[in-house]
């Protein structure tokens, strides 16, 4: 869309903060044709020996881009080394021997006499279909990871075994480019920092994706999400990359680029001095004391959060564990993980949540007979594969403050199943032999209405609460989370979403439990004064919004922002919308700057 007084201008979400201004270098991925070849019978064995081959190049080729970020001369990306990335690129290396991969893959040249790229690619389009129509972006991911890993492998096959691996396409880039995309691998974006590029901008990806991760850990704006942008943005063209705001600027006027340069200058400043005030707690200058807590996919990240000025985890997703597998983890594997996320952030609690499938979150070894049963509700219909988790859980609290989390939850009577549940899981230890920390609280994830409607019932079941807004939202307002929908249906500030927040705080209250935001509106600065009179005890969010929403808590009185919400009860959303961006620019003009589309209603 092009605006009054900006350029073409489009929207997507900022994962990596920071501004930049500069020049497109495009990377269009080029469909790889595929030949299918029938197979005499004395060449299958050697077919599947190229597959393998094929298989332990690409394991080379990540192990030495491993070797090369970690070496002291390997530039500036060596001293982010120690970042999540690493862990990244460990997970990819995992899929290549993955069994859907290669079990797959092997099954289809042996049975079929099939040559490895067109087994490959079939079992490609599998499981990318799998993953089609997934809602979650987490699982949206993954498909990604796989089309990723796939497309490398075509690219080792379509070479002879004594050849040189093909080279990235990525590692010739100009420096100083933005690079834009339409998704990238772990290993693509890596080569790309390598670079020195200036920012990310890709089509596809969340706030999850490698790209971001990546992104973040080394300190390079991004945005992702930004669906057609390919229409619009062209090899060389001048863009402004609004890694704060999540927007991209396509073919600024000059003044505009003398704007976002002032704009880009201010933040910098802003931004240091807020992440030297890490170690300060997040209290209101009137009293009022918060906590605030991370969102984790990966144990990697965890460093981030105490040097961001993190107490703990909010939100660690247990999903990554069950996926593409054939079985589910065992005890063993699970309890692990569970251990190691548990031992990074001591001593400091970790909530980590139960298994999140079913519905349109698929797993390999799900049944159709569960067809449709989401989160809790699959676990209570898979009692075995939810008691293995759970002595998973209970194993791993010898070594952290542990907190589990329940997600999906309608009724109170599953919070009772899980207590019941978790006391068969603990004699089943006991049989064994194992111990485990004592009473460990148990949480409720509140993200249907009725589950905030029934608020006061459940906060007598249950130790906390934690809100997923992504999920209350989308089901209050009647809207798929793949949609376009609307800003107006996607507006927290709608008086029946505030009123659900306001039973779900004060039940909690009433109850002596804490209340917890892990949604996405946790972690935006703009929104953190509504949470504050809301009552909200703590706040779970990716690492890197911690420091700026600190600092809008420390900077805002209790009593103010009850009156900026009571001021609401007279507004429709939009008018509290614009509003609330006023109250915002007024107060901390140096952390929320006023689009330069035009200010807020009532700032003009």
């Amino acid at each position: 869309m092009r605006h009054e007084n900006l350029g073409i201008v489009l929207q997507g979400e900022g994962v990596s903060e920071g501004i930049i201004l500069g020049s497109v270098a495009r990377w269009d991925r080029h469909e790889t044709l595929v030949e299918h070849v029938r197979l005499p019978e004395s060449l299958v064995n050697a077919e599947v020996s190229r597959f393998h081959d094929a298989i332990a190049r690409a394991e080379r080729e990540i192990d030495e881009l491993y070797v090369s970020l970690t070496s002291p001369s390997a530039g500036s990306p060596a001293k982010a080394a120690e970042g999540e990335h690493l862990g990244l690129l460990d997970a990819h290396k995992m899929m290549l021997r993955d069994p859907s991969i290669v079990n797959d893959t092997e099954r289809y040249i042996r049975e079929e006499h099939l040559n490895a790229e067109w087994a490959l690619s079939m079992t490609l389009k599998r499981l990318e279909g799998m993953f089609a129509g997934v809602k979650d972006p987490f699982f949206r991911e993954r498909g990604q990871d796989i089309h990723h890993i796939g497309e490398r492998l075509m690219q080792f096959l379509a070479q002879g075994e004594g050849d040189e691996a093909p080279p990235s396409p990525l590692s010739h880039l100009p420096q100083g480019a933005v690079l834009f995309a339409h998704s990238l691998s772990p290993a693509e974006a890596l080569a790309a920092s390598r670079q020195s590029i200036a920012a990310f901008v890709i089509e596809a990806g969340s706030t999850s994706g490698h790209t971001a991760i990546i992104a973040r850990s080394l300190g390079i704006p991004a945005v992702v999400g930004l669906t057609g942008a390919s229409d619009v943005v062209g090899d060389g063209d001048r863009v402004i990359v609004d890694g704060f705001e999540g927007e991209i600027v396509v073919r600024p006027t000059e003044y505009e680029e003398i704007l976002y340069a002032r704009r880009a200058n201010r933040a910098k400043a802003v931004r240091r001095t807020v992440r030297q005030n890490r170690t300060l707690p997040a209290e209101t200058p009137d009293g009022f004391s918060m906590v605030l807590r991370a969102n984790l996919d990966f144990v990697a990240q965890a460093p981030h959060v105490d040097a961001l000025g993190g107490r703990g985890v909010g939100l660690y997703r247990t999903e990554f564990l069950f996926l593409e597998r054939t079985g589910p983890p065992t005890e063993d594997e699970q309890t692990e993980a569970y251990t190691s996320v548990l031992k990074a952030l001591a001593p400091h609690p970790v909530t980590i949540r139960t298994l999140d499938v079913g519905g349109d979150k698929l797993i390999r070894f799900s049944g159709p007979e569960h067809a449709g049963l989401r989160a809790i509700r699959y676990c209570l219909a898979n009692e075995e594969l939810f008691l293995m988790q759970l002595r998973a859980l209970l194993r791993a609290s010898n070594h952290g403050e542990l907190r589990i989390l329940v997600p999906f939850i309608a009724s109170p009577y599953e919070i009772r199943e899980v207590r019941r549940l978790l006391a068969v899981a603990s004699e089943q230890l006991a049989e064994r032999g194992i111990s485990h920390a004592p009473d460990i609280p148990v949480g409720a994830m509140i993200e249907v209405p009725v589950a905030a409607l029934s608020a006061q019932q459940l906060a007598r079941e249950v130790d906390f609460f934690s809100v997923g807004t992504n999920d209350l939202i989308q089901y209050t307002m009647a809207v798929s989370r793949e949609s376009a929908a609307p800003d107006y249906l996607t507006n927290p500030l709608q008086s029946g979403f505030l009123k659900l927040l306001r039973m779900i705080t004060d039940a909690g209250h009433h109850a002596g439990i804490t209340t917890a935001i892990c949604g996405e509106l946790a972690g935006k600065p703009w929104f953190a004064p509504i949470l504050i009179a809301l009552g909200f005890n703590e706040l779970s969010m990716t690492p890197e919004s911690i420091p700026l929403v600190k600092e809008v808590i420390r900077r805002t009185p209790r009593a103010e922002a009850l009156a900026l919400l009571q001021k609401f009860n007279k507004m429709d959303a939009e008018e509290a919308k614009d509003y609330l961006d006023s109250y915002m620019v007024e107060h901390f003009p140096e952390i929320v700057t006023p689009r330069f589309r035009g200010a807020p209603h009532y700032m003009r």
